[in-house]
């Protein structure tokens, strides 16, 4: 267990031999939730009441067990531990020397007429655990009784078979760790061992039951591995940004149905409790890492070496300052030095982060010049003036009582500077408006009238010509907010159709597989439709075991409307909650043979002809000339028709509403340069698809903004590829609750404005005035984790309209990535804002090469929230930076 610290003279200790209670007033510590007190040297549980004596000190009153004698040879120190254990709120414990003789009574709280605050030394231990494995107390953490048994025994350990998609299975002891944080099993038997592999429970995305894995898919290829690897004991955990498995055997069903019920409970209390514990376990972790010869404690020189690790730059007369006001136990290292243990070089790293910035705010709305704290009014008047919050007076104690964290100042009713840190932190001050977080635009429009989340070659996990290709990332795309999925079709052995890149060498999948991965992630993130959209290079017959394993496998999923001139408007994303729809081509309306040609010439998705290789190119284009033989089979299930696109007039006279056309980049870009107030009035009525070159053969993107400003519903993007055009494309769609729908602005759906995106009289709505101002960075990640202290500094650029398009940088902050101080700010007008979208990117300023990528942040220009705000970073690919945030104020006007 941990120590929290020794009295200040080193003694808390009896001066003769009668038994009694000793009553201890101790300096005050900031204590953790989830906490009880317990005597160390005589190993027994002590019973403890407290009362507040003034505003500034706390009594505990600990009353010793009967049977233990404190006298002048028993005497020592007792040191006040913590053990993990629900209690309901934040509790003070204060330490100094023993009073002997019968306990005083604690005298009451004696309110004062005028409220005064209490600062915190900001020694917030949420959960700290020691450098050593704590003792595991089942009883001390919180879980359902009905899991209580089947927790302690998979704590023990429980034998299991790791798999592997040759169909190699591999026996491991499983089991969770004491603290229920992660899942561990030994590497291997053999005579080198490589040690035990750990797996972090908040790392897990998914548990699967069954065989819902490419691993599992491959290994159980042959009939003597289905009978091996029985279904029902088998499951798979989804790990990582990069959604890597780890594939299981039990022994029963019953003990699959055990792993996968304690798992989920515990995954979901981690996704609960992370982030209160990620900057914990960061500032732990970078204490291990310093800790060389594994004695639990620093010296100096070794804690300015673990601030550089910790991306901290400072001078070192102040470090040692900090260092010496940290050091409240004063005990030295082996080599007889000062140094911190891990609570006190938590103390130090909390003295670190003190945030002036906050403190700037709190002053400037404090009532009184000399007060540290927001009372109630100040509160109020914070939340209306900067937050633009109207909140009442009940409000604003509940915000104290939420994030206040001492219970001096709670019960004062007042917000000290570390509980309007809390606050400011929390989800509700994110910079990301909460009532954007779910649905809330009018889903009732016809669907082309809506912006689509759509993917292009939905089943490569990297490049376009010789990656793999796999069902998982179908899983992945959807998992994340993807409405639209692509199909390429092709015949495979034993009549079965495969997807692959055809004229590649990409690896291939069964269509079926792919269809039954759609269908159990179609729904997981969103309940509105998903489109497949099938490049059929099929032959007739294949088509139909197309035909057949879309009727069976997705059954009354599949949305099926009788195409014909009846049809004048499609049907909105609310009717078809929970449908899936088929794009594709389509037999005329007069033909009915199974076996006729389509009148109509193979559209510009089918991409073969744009394949860089001119051997290929040459062998695609005499097998474009021919018509496609199709199924009516098949045919009878395409809701969305793909049309060959002349121009605007001919698809303006001849298209029905349910006929869209696919465009490639190329073609989108001259349309665009050609006639946007054309493309815009095209897609009022019909759906666009637009999806990249040919000669993106590495899977890069292309820019989204410039289709989504002329109203291209279904914008294409490699999702495999992070990058830029990613971030601002998900960044996008983060609106009306990440649903994967977002209703068109009114301009580009209204065809009385004529909207040209180059020409903002054509707008029909007024000009924003944004004004951002950057104040600081925390705790910015180094590139790769390694190397010199980062110098950072932050883009702030706007994509929308070409009038919109803007970028500004801050200056560069030399040697700080811990807590680089900017306050810089920019305005702007904003004429488009509903197209608006702002991006936030921190770099790393680097003399020699090209500056390094550290983080970034995405939004909605109309899902942006004014005041002082947080947004927390991601990196490259999407994932979480954790504790890395930007704090910044917003203010938006808009212009009479």
């Amino acid at each position: 267990m941990p120590w929290l610290g020794c009295p200040p003279e080193g003694n808390c200790r009896s001066t003769n031999s009668e038994l009694h209670p000793i009553k201890c007033t101790i300096t005050s510590f900031l204590i953790p939730e989830h906490c009880t007190f317990e005597t160390v040297n005589m190993n027994s549980n002590i019973d403890n009441s407290m009362q507040m004596s003034d505003e500034s000190k706390v009594q505990v009153v600990c009353t010793l067990p009967d049977e233990h004698n404190v006298n002048s040879t028993n005497t020592g120190d007792i040191a006040v531990v913590l053990r993990t254990k629900a209690i309901p709120e934040r509790t003070r414990l204060v330490r100094g020397k023993s009073d002997p003789g019968s306990l005083a009574p604690v005298p009451p709280v004696r309110k004062k007429k005028r409220k005064t605050a209490t600062m915190s030394r900001n020694f917030d231990l949420l959960n700290l655990k020691s450098l050593n494995e704590p003792t595991f107390h089942l009883s001390d953490l919180r879980l359902p009784d009905h899991l209580r048994e089947d927790v302690e025994r998979l704590v023990k350990g429980v034998p299991l078979v790791k798999v592997r998609d040759s169909g190699k299975q591999y026996p491991r002891n499983f089991k969770l760790t004491g603290d229920l944080m992660e899942l561990q099993y030994t590497d291997s038997k053999k005579w080198i061992k490589r040690g035990d592999c750990n797996y972090e429970l908040s790392d897990i995305k998914e548990i699967r039951p069954g065989w819902k894995t490419d691993v599992f898919q491959s290994a159980t290829n042959t009939e003597k591995n289905r009978l091996k690897l029985k279904e029902g004991c088998c499951f798979s955990l989804v790990l990582g940004a990069k959604h890597k498995t780890l594939d299981l055997v039990t022994s029963s069903e019953e003990q699959r149905d055990t792993w996968v019920k304690v798992l989920s409970t515990l995954v979901k209390r981690q996704k609960y409790s992370a982030l209160r514990k990620q900057h914990l376990k960061w500032v732990i972790d970078n204490f291990k890492q310093a800790d060389i010869n594994h004695d639990g404690a620093l010296n100096f020189e070794e804690v300015m070496k673990v601030l550089h690790q910790m991306n901290i730059t400072m001078d070192s007369r102040l470090a040692r300052k900090i260092f010496e006001e940290a050091d409240v136990k004063k005990r030295k290292n082996k080599q007889a030095e000062d140094s911190l243990d891990p609570e006190e070089f938590y103390h130090f790293y909390q003295l670190l982060r003190q945030r002036p910035e906050v403190k700037e705010i709190l002053k400037k709305y404090s009532a009184d010049d000399d007060d540290d704290f927001l009372d109630l009014e100040d509160l109020q008047n914070f939340l209306k003036d900067a937050q633009k919050v109207n909140a009442s007076l009940d409000e604003c104690k509940q915000v104290i009582e939420k994030f206040e964290p001492l219970a001096e100042n709670r019960e004062n009713e007042v917000l000290s500077a570390d509980g309007l840190t809390l606050f400011l932190l929390s989800p509700a001050q994110n910079i990301f408006n909460p009532e954007c977080s779910v649905v809330y635009h009018d889903m009732t429009r016809p669907i082309t009238e809506y912006f689509i989340d759509s993917s292009h070659n939905t089943y490569l996990m990297l490049d376009q010509l010789r990656g793999p290709s796999s069902t998982e990332a179908y899983i992945r795309a959807l998992l994340k907010g993807c409405r639209c999925v692509e199909l390429d079709i092709w015949d495979g052995a034993n009549n079965e159709p495969v997807i692959f890149h055809g004229h590649t060498l990409t690896s291939k999948i069964l269509f079926k597989d792919a269809i039954i991965a759609c269908k159990s992630y179609a729904f997981k993130s969103s309940q509105f439709p998903v489109i497949l959209s099938l490049e059929n290079h099929c032959s007739v017959e294949q088509q139909r075991v197309v035909s057949k394993h879309l009727r069976e496998i997705l059954g009354d999923m599949l949305a099926t409307i009788e195409l014909n001139d009846s049809v004048t408007e499609m049907p909105s994303p609310r009717k078809l909650r929970g449908r899936i729809i088929v794009k594709g081509k389509c037999l005329a309306v007069t033909d009915c043979n199974a076996d006729n040609l389509d009148n109509g010439e193979v559209s510009d998705e089918d991409e073969a002809a744009e394949i860089v290789d001119e051997i290929v190119q040459q062998e695609v284009t005499t097998k474009v000339a021919k018509k496609l033989k199709l199924a009516k089979e098949l045919s009878d299930l395409v809701m969305l028709k793909s049309v060959h696109f002349s121009d605007f007039a001919t698809s303006k006279m001849k298209h029905k509403c349910y006929e869209m056309s696919s465009f490639v980049e190329k073609k989108t870009s001259k349309l665009i340069g050609q006639d946007p107030a054309g493309f815009v009035s095209h897609n009022q009525k019909h759906l666009s698809r637009i999806y990249p070159n040919g000669m993106r053969t590495d899977s890069s993107n292309y820019d989204p903004i410039d289709p989504l400003n002329c109203g291209c519903q279904i914008v294409a993007l490699n999702y495999q590829t992070s990058g830029k055009p990613m971030q601002l494309y998900k960044g996008k769609f983060l609106d009306n609750g990440g649903c994967g729908y977002i209703l068109k602005p009114k301009a580009l759906r209204d065809p009385t404005l004529n909207f040209n995106p180059n020409d903002p009289t054509t707008f029909g709505c007024k000009p924003k005035s944004l004004n951002i101002k950057v104040i600081s960075g925390q705790r910015l990640p180094k590139p790769g984790g390694a190397g010199e202290v980062i110098d950072p500094y932050v883009c702030v650029s706007v994509h929308g309209v070409p009038s919109d398009t803007m970028k500004w940088k801050t200056r560069i902050i030399d040697n700080n990535g811990f807590n680089p101080l900017w306050n810089e700010t920019f305005t702007t007008r904003i004429h488009m804002p509903e197209l608006a979208v702002i991006q936030f990117v921190v770099k790393d300023y680097d003399q020699r090469s090209k500056n390094d990528f550290i983080g970034q942040y995405t939004l909605p220009l109309t899902c942006m929230t004014e005041g002082f705000r947080h947004l927390f970073l991601t990196d490259n690919d999407g994932e979480s930076l954790s504790v890395a945030a930007l704090f910044v104020h917003v203010s938006i006007a808009t212009e009479s």
